[in-house]
């Protein structure tokens, strides 16, 4: 059911996200930010970070499909570990230049399928209390109706992005209500499939702009192991943390074998 890195021991920790709240310093250890270089000579900012990624070993994170593709911008320069505010330089932020990104094979800019990437750093990550791996959920069954979504994304519609890294809960949906909600977009023909996941809220709480790429996450009590990963953002509405608001999101268990074949190949002694 999952995959767990053996270096480090995954213990309990010390509850942009639409209609969510703050979550606590180091409570999500393995959730990881996407940079690339600023182009607003204005400020003395070095980078803007515009997707969320999961650290899965001390060589690589996981993120979405569409973070990689950014015609404007290009592929991602750097991968932060431990960040909790975007306004705190004191905290246990630490930077990675990215050597690689590897898209799915199967990725398409045109669809919503197959929306997962991997990024490669250039020097092996340290593990602590504020940066480790996830363990990542294997079947495609879940034995639970709700889970836990994290991010640095806009905190609503129309507003601005958040500074702290905020949590909400979402509820898990059938298929049909994603179907129904994007069911006009051409990027979505073949309507919600068995690698993609439905969540959402009635309660104006959701994933928005800036989120994509972060972890679906859901605690279970009678592991090691704080969190799983069970998605991944990937679509959502243009307008989020409305009202009955759901989203699409990648199912990480239907991409475990691609990536064994990405990360097993060069890291095969720190798994287990």
């Amino acid at each position: 059911m999952s995959i767990v890195h053996e270096d480090y021991n995954c213990t309990t920790t010390v509850e942009v996200i639409a209609g969510g709240e703050e979550a606590l310093e180091g409570e999500f250890p393995h959730h990881a930010l996407l940079g690339w270089e600023s182009i607003d000579y204005s400020t003395t900012v070095d980078f803007v970070f515009l997707c969320g990624a999961v650290l899965i070993s001390e060589w690589y994170v996981v993120s979405a499909g569409h973070c990689i593709v950014d015609g404007e911008r290009g592929t991602p320069v750097v991968v932060r570990l431990g960040e909790y505010d975007l306004n705190n330089d004191y905290d246990h932020q630490v930077d990675f230049d990215v050597e690689r990104a590897i898209r799915h094979p199967s990725y398409k800019v045109s669809s919503v399928y197959n929306d997962i990437a991997l990024v490669k750093v250039k020097r092996r990550i340290r593990f602590s209390p504020y940066i480790r791996p996830a363990c990542l959920w294997t079947s495609e069954a879940f034995s639970f109706s709700s889970v836990i979504a994290t991010g640095f994304g806009q905190l609503g519609f129309l507003t601005e992005q958040a500074t702290k890294l905020n949590k909400v809960k979402l509820e898990l949906y059938d298929g049909a209500l994603c179907d129904r909600t994007f069911r006009r977009n051409r990027k979505f023909k073949h309507g919600l499939i068995d690698s993609q996941i439905c969540a959402g809220s009635e309660n104006e709480k959701d994933t928005c702009k800036g989120d994509s790429g972060g972890p679906l996450q859901v605690m279970v009590e009678d592991n090691g192991c704080t969190y799983y990963v069970v998605g991944l953002t990937s679509r959502g509405q243009d307008a989020c943390g409305l009202m009955n608001s759901v989203a699409i999101y990648t199912r990480i268990s239907s991409y475990v074998k691609w990536i064994e074949n990405v990360v097993w190949d060069e890291d095969v002694d720190v798994w287990k």
